[in-house]
């Protein structure tokens, strides 16, 4: 259904060709039967991975090949049971790791869900929002000012569009968009007729008829011709890759040393190779990325209940090391559902039918008020609603609009030229100064104006002046609209506990520096300096970073400004939040390490953000800092138990063989623990609570390791402890060697267990900590089993165990209680220190 060069023909032949009525749109039932033909308007639609390759991934991890290595090698030499029992031990296993995929691909596909793009169209009349994926071409497409454009269209309406297509051409200036047809030959660059999926509406608004949709767009066509990339890895998956390239040196070097004394001792090679594979299995650390995918996954999905829709998983990691929000004002600090509080003038309050008369020029005045599809601004909307409360209807006659000029950068007011009576009426409004500007009036007259704005904004509110002309006369002040934008409800506390968690908060804002300062003492912002946007340009970048510790409002500001402010705070060594919702935001949510979009802005603001704030409130954002913080403890939580198993495990091995122990451990008896410590590592960590002091603690130093020199040293020390006490067991136990050796295996599997549910916190103690039933259950399981074990004669001879004594039991709990109870109490004596069991 693909149209040859649309951008050379006329709205008309297009309208014909894909049998649709512009002013009607498709109907409902022609948009199914074509979204059935030509597949989702998506460039790769997304699959879910199948039951077979979920389970194809589990096998063919290094940790289950070489479980399938050794049960094999068992077979061979001779020890068929063993090795049957490897093999189906490994059916648990991947179970775990299905089931574990599972819950994250399906968290995944809620994240994908509540991140798909929308549009706008008409079908069957009336404007309606979709999914973008079952756009179809032939729909009639609604644009405005902030949209990301969702297929490729040629444009049958324009009002003043402007379309950066940079994301297509490389060129940055937006270009106006047009009606008329193209040269047929004319580059991408130079059709000003056609929208393209992926460019952006920075201007105006207009309607498009969808040309092609999915992988027919020319977007799609980049794309393929791109090829796929490889994701660029995040600090947190660069740490654990270091950790697993450490220890797979480590695994290598263990099972050379194993096999080559083996060797030396006079075993055979077999014996030896089987004692190496499983030395192996211990070392090779294939958790630590299951233990990232499962936290960071359902970290976002958890976030996501809570309002939060986290666009990039990886920027869940910077969450917990932000310590400056820059951050909008409204509806981010209040409400954002504006109400018309005064209509004024230098004289006094304007009543009755001069008010009502007002408010309805006011109305005309603003640009968005004329569009027929429901995208009224909130001053539209709340200008709208206060004629309501008066009587007067708030309908425009469309007929009467001549021309309409919406705000920017360069000029802070809507303007409107409309047909009022025989000769036409220009209406502006915007910001005070500026339309002011505007007007032809005396200097003391202008001084009333000025002043009764500056009077007015030190209330909180916003305030917009109308202003009037006949024809080609000059402009004239008519009356100040004041508008009430009240102050959220758990704005205040959420404010406080910014400052407890050591979060500077730096409001910036386009409002009056009297409005803001109000809303700021108001909200229990901290002391600070408060400047405007224009004094800011003023100043130099050396100036800027002395002051911005105590910078706390910058009113009156453009985009550029919290550009500059995001730069100069992340130069000098801030972790910055930026709060965003217009199209002008994008570069600042882009420069900050955390993009915070507001979920009523623009789609380019969302495209160019981390999160997306369900409810747009700044209380939701210190959620989302909240439960950053809590997945990034979670994570080094399990990184502290994975790493000081395996230092166990390893160091267990590496001194029990130098010792003269062929075989400490049985590839069986690794798998046992190897299956405690993925699921514990995967699932229970994730679960883990928050801490009571999470949120007054400062925030973390973003280039600071999640395992430091002291944490490693302390890892090193819990696992050498239970590596050094494992062999004394086997040196100065007496009984068979199978017996002493399940006693020393035991030893290790109680201590993984105690340490595990001991190392919930590296510096709170235990008992101040919200239970986690989770990890506590799979802890007790584990424990159970070394009890149930040697009970049941088929495990007993299938694990070489044996009952344990009450004496071996005694030797057991102390090895396993004893760091766990000096951990907690060096936490209880020295709180702010971190320790590992």
């Amino acid at each position: 259904m693909r149209i040859t060069a649309p951008h050379a023909t006329t709205p008309a032949a297009i309208a014909g060709a894909l049998e649709v009525d512009p002013a009607v749109g498709l109907s409902r039932s022609a948009a199914t039967a074509r979204l059935a033909e030509v597949g989702p308007n998506q460039i790769e639609p997304a699959r879910r991975p199948s039951l077979l390759h979920t389970v194809w991934d589990s096998i063919t991890e290094p940790f289950l090949l070489l479980l399938t290595a050794a049960g094999i090698g068992a077979v061979l030499l001779g020890e068929t049971r063993d090795g049957l029992l490897v093999l189906g031990g490994l059916v648990p296993i991947i179970a775990a790791d299905v089931v574990v995929a599972y819950r994250s691909e399906r968290a995944l596909e809620e994240l994908r869900s509540a991140a798909a793009p929308r549009a706008v169209v008409v079908r069957d009349g009336e404007p309606l929002e979709i999914p973008a994926a079952e756009l179809v071409p032939g729909d009639v497409l609604v644009l405005a000012t902030g949209d990301v454009v969702p297929a490729d269209g040629r444009l049958i309406a324009e009002r003043g569009l402007l379309v950066d297509r940079s994301t297509l051409t490389g060129e940055a200036v937006p270009e106006a968009g047009s009606t008329l047809p193209d040269d047929p030959g004319a580059a991408i660059v130079d059709r000003h007729s056609m929208v393209y999926a992926g460019t952006s509406i920075v201007g105006g608004r207009g309607r498009a008829i969808v040309t092609a949709t999915g992988a027919a767009t020319e977007v799609a066509a980049i794309a393929t011709a791109l090829g796929s990339r490889d994701p660029r890895r995040s600090p947190l998956e660069r740490e654990l890759d270091r950790l697993v390239r450490i220890l797979l040196v480590a695994a290598l070097s263990l099972v050379l040393i194993t096999v080559g004394l083996g060797l030396a001792r006079g075993e055979t090679l077999g014996v030896s190779l089987l004692a190496g594979i499983s030395a192996a299995i211990a070392a090779i650390p294939e958790e630590p990325p299951i233990l990232l995918a499962v936290v960071l996954g359902l970290g976002a999905f958890r976030l996501l209940r809570r309002g939060v829709l986290v666009r990039r998983l990886a920027a869940q990691e910077t969450l917990g090391a932000v310590d400056l929000i820059i951050t909008d004002k409204t509806g981010t600090l209040t409400r954002n559902r504006l109400t018309v509080s005064d209509v004024l003038r230098p004289d006094g309050p304007l009543t009755g039918d001069a008010r009502r008369a007002a408010l309805y020029d006011a109305l005309r005045a603003e640009e968005d008020a004329w569009t027929a599809v429901g995208r009224r601004g909130s001053f539209s909307s709340a200008i709208g609603r206060a004629l309501a409360e008066l009587g007067a209807d708030p309908a425009l006659d469309q007929e009467e609009l001549v021309e309409a000029v919406a705000p920017g950068d360069d000029h802070p007011w809507s303007e409107v030229t409309i047909r009022d009576g025989a000769a036409p009426r220009r209406l502006a409004i915007g910001a005070s100064e500026a339309v002011l500007r505007l007007c032809h009036v005396p200097a003391a007259e202008r001084d009333d104006w000025l002043g009764l704005a500056h009077e007015r904004a030190g209330g909180g509110g916003r305030l917009l002046l109308l202003a009037a002309a006949d024809g080609d006369g000059p402009m004239r002040p008519v009356a100040l609209v004041g508008f009430a934008d009240i102050l959220r409800d758990d704005v205040r506390d959420a404010i406080g506990t910014a400052r407890a968690a050591g979060i500077a908060t730096l409001v910036v804002t386009g409002d009056h520096l009297a409005t803001a300062g109000a809303i700021a003492d108001a909200a229990g912002l901290a002391p600070g300096e408060a400047i405007t946007g224009e004094e800011l340009r003023a100043r130099d970048d050396a100036w800027l970073d002395a002051a911005l510790p105590r910078l706390r409002i910058v009113a009156r500001a453009v985009p550029a400004d919290k550009l500059r402010l995001v730069r100069r705070a992340r130069a000098g060594g801030h972790t910055v939040a930026v709060t965003g919702d217009g199209v002008n935001d994008a570069p600042a949510l882009q420069h900050a390490d955390v993009g915070v979009a507001m979920g009523s802005g623009t789609a380019v603001a969302r495209e160019a953000s981390d999160l997306v704030l369900g409810d747009d409130s700044f209380a939701t954002l210190m959620d989302a800092l909240r439960g950053g913080r809590r997945i990034v403890a979670n994570v080094q939580k399990g990184l502290v138990f994975l790493v000081s198993t395996h230092v166990a495990l390893l160091g267990f091995i590496l001194v029990a063989t130098l010792a003269g122990f062929s075989q400490p451990l049985l590839p069986l008896q690794i798998l046992w623990l190897e299956l405690f410590i993925d699921v514990s590592a995967s699932i229970a960590f994730e679960r883990e609570p928050e801490e009571p002091d999470a949120m007054r603690r400062p925030p973390r130093a973003r280039d600071r390791s999640l395992l430091d020199t002291p944490i490693l040293l302390r890892i090193a020390g819990a696992g050498g402890f239970s590596a050094i006490a494992a062999l004394a067991i086997m040196l100065t136990l007496s009984g068979s060697f199978e017996h002493v050796r399940w006693v020393a295996y035991t030893a290790l599997v109680v201590a993984q267990a105690v340490r595990a549910y001991a190392n919930r916190s590296l510096a709170t103690p235990l008992h101040r900590l919200p239970r986690n039933t989770f990890l506590a259950v799979a802890c007790l399981v584990a424990v159970a089993g070394q009890v149930a074990i040697p009970l049941v004669p088929p495990l007993a001879e299938a694990f070489h165990a044996s009952p344990l004594s009450a004496i071996e039991w005694g030797i057991v709990a102390v090895i396993a209680l004893l760091p766990a109870v000096l951990a907690e109490l060096v936490r209880m004596r020295r709180p702010s220190s971190t320790w590992v069991a």
